[in-house]
């Protein structure tokens, strides 16, 4: 028979055991939770658990019931998610998927959406989901990897290509083509030194120089009018050479050479008496002899002015000089 004891431990063990599993069934039970229950369906939930967090700004609103597959054979996954608030949420609010540490723990952030309707228990909301730091960063760095792929691939093609030039007598051109390239460079330098020389001698007469254009400069720039003016002129000039009749003046211009050439032509030829003079000496030769003849009376009458004038004291008229 048992005692009394025994019996009292056994009823508490039983009473333990009674009130263990009644709150555990009461806190899986949905007798006393006055919150929700909503659904949103996902292509992948990207490490979302149950019983993580949803919010709205931060703040926690509920918790992820369950996940699950669809049951359209689809591969999508439903989440069900238990809201206890009050807050006001519309049907159009948005479900999203986003991470709420560094460390890549998920949770569903509530994005409110507009509108008078609001979301009652068993609706299915839109879905999202937020682009994660590793998929921004091999968003970024993918286009970096490829193009640094083909650049490497762009290298190595440029190398072998070197590598054949420089095979063969190709490398003695290569270093000496660096060798004038040099030389020129040396060159350079030497003039670049030779003009600051000149420049450091010559400084003064620079200085002048600039000084000179500047007042020239300055003159073009107060006799601006007046220059406009002659520009003016000018204009007015060409414009009336345009209108007039040039065409006429350069035809009676091409005439009158024409007819000066025929007369050079007659005169080459000896026609006419302009020929004549050219292309006869008779002409020549007679005003010689005259030249001549009256040089030698030019000299007898200095000689022997008497037999040329004769005076009168008396008033007695001269004979007449007799010709030699």
């Amino acid at each position: 028979m048992l005692s009394r004891e025994l019996k009292a431990g056994i009823v508490v063990l039983l009473a333990g055991v009674v009130l263990y599993f009644g709150i555990s069934y009461l806190k899986n039970s949905r007798l006393f939770d006055k919150g929700i229950t909503v659904y949103s369906v996902y292509e992948r939930v990207d490490g979302l658990m149950g019983s993580q967090p949803v919010t709205i700004n931060g703040f926690a609103v509920g918790r992820i019931e369950s996940i699950g597959f669809h049951p359209d054979q689809s591969g999508r996954l439903v989440v069900a998610m238990r809201l206890d608030t009050d807050y006001p949420i519309p049907v159009t609010s948005l479900a999203l998927i986003k991470s709420s540490d560094l460390l890549g723990a998920k949770e569903i952030s509530l994005q409110v959406g507009e509108g008078v309707v609001l979301v009652e228990d068993g609706d299915t909301l839109r879905s999202a989901i937020e682009e994660s730091l590793g998929d921004a960063i091999n968003k970024e760095v993918l286009p970096v990897k490829v193009k640094t792929e083909k650049l490497i691939a762009s290298l190595d093609t440029a190398v072998q290509i070197l590598t054949g030039l420089l095979q063969g007598g190709v490398e003695r051109d290569f270093r000496s083509s660096f060798s004038n390239v040099n030389q020129s460079l040396i060159h350079l330098n030497e003039i670049t030194t030779e003009l600051s020389t000149y420049m450091t001698q010559n400084r003064e007469s620079l200085g002048r120089a600039t000084q000179n254009f500047e007042r020239l400069s300055k003159s073009l720039s107060d006799n601006r009018d007046e220059l406009e003016r002659v520009f003016a002129n000018v204009a007015n000039i060409s414009d009336s050479l345009g209108k007039s009749n040039v065409g006429q003046t350069m035809l009676a211009l091409e005439r009158t050479s024409h007819n000066l050439d025929v007369v050079t032509g007659r005169m080459a030829n000896g026609e006419g008496t302009l020929g004549k003079l050219s292309a006869q000496d008779s002409l020549y030769t007679q005003i010689e002899k005259t030249v001549q003849s009256l040089d030698r009376l030019l000299l007898d009458l200095r000689y022997h002015p008497e037999r040329y004038v004769r005076l009168s004291v008396f008033g007695r008229r001269p004979s007449r000089i007799e010709e030699e």
